[in-house]
């Protein structure tokens, strides 16, 4: 009988566990900052260690004794995971993004917007959502991402209305460049992967001014 208990036990820990984590997924399923993404690494293995060895252990079982009961209970295990992999983002069943085949040159100003959001706008976006009412400019605003770090762009580059022309792809969805990180939770948009850029305008020297 004790041992009945102990069982019971054990297989209700595991379950509420696993539910909690899987709320805890549930909840921070829209935020991309650097705590989020921690948390949502950590969480997702729990919840898949934890998993793995309850179906180690209830196969294991299962094998021994050939009992139903012990399948059923096993499939019940499982739920939590199954219905918690929508919400994973980091590390384990991130989206993939590819690259558009099209190639392209655009020309895209900085905007030094009060957060960690995409900062570049096209000359056309810019022309028609200059008031930006109700966000607009900033929702289509431009992720940039270079192809590789010789591309990086240098700290005399990014500051208010600078002009950059650069080439390379869209990526065909919405998200976040190669190594993002922020304290907030920030929206996602268009990125450009870009493999080559020239300078338009920089206004590195003025700022520089201002701060002397």
């Amino acid at each position: 009988m004790k041992n009945r208990r102990v069982k019971i036990l054990v297989y209700g820990l595991y379950l509420f566990t696993c539910f909690g984590l899987f709320v805890l997924l549930f909840i921070i399923r829209d935020q991309f900052n650097w705590v989020a993404s921690g948390l949502r690494a950590g969480f997702t293995y729990s919840l898949i260690g934890l998993t793995v060895v309850f179906l180690l252990i209830t196969s294991a079982v299962y094998i021994k004794c050939k009992s139903r009961k012990i399948l059923w209970l096993g499939l019940i295990g499982l739920v939590p995971c199954i219905i918690a992999i929508p919400y994973f983002r980091v590390p384990v069943f991130n989206e993939s993004n590819s690259l558009n085949e099209k190639v392209e040159t655009i020309e895209l100003t900085y905007v030094a917007w009060a957060c960690d959001c995409a900062n570049w706008a096209t000359k056309e976006d810019l022309k028609m959502y200059s008031d930006n009412m109700n966000d607009t400019l900033a929702h289509l605003s431009i992720f940039i991402e270079p192809a590789n770090q010789s591309l990086d762009l240098p700290d005399t580059l990014g500051y208010n209305n600078d002009v950059i022309i650069f080439t390379g792809q869209f990526y065909k969805k919405k998200g976040f460049p190669q190594g993002y990180l922020s304290f907030e939770i920030t929206e996602e948009a268009r990125v450009f992967r870009y493999t080559d850029y020239k300078v338009v305008k920089s206004n590195y020297e003025s700022y520089k001014g201002l701060n002397e």
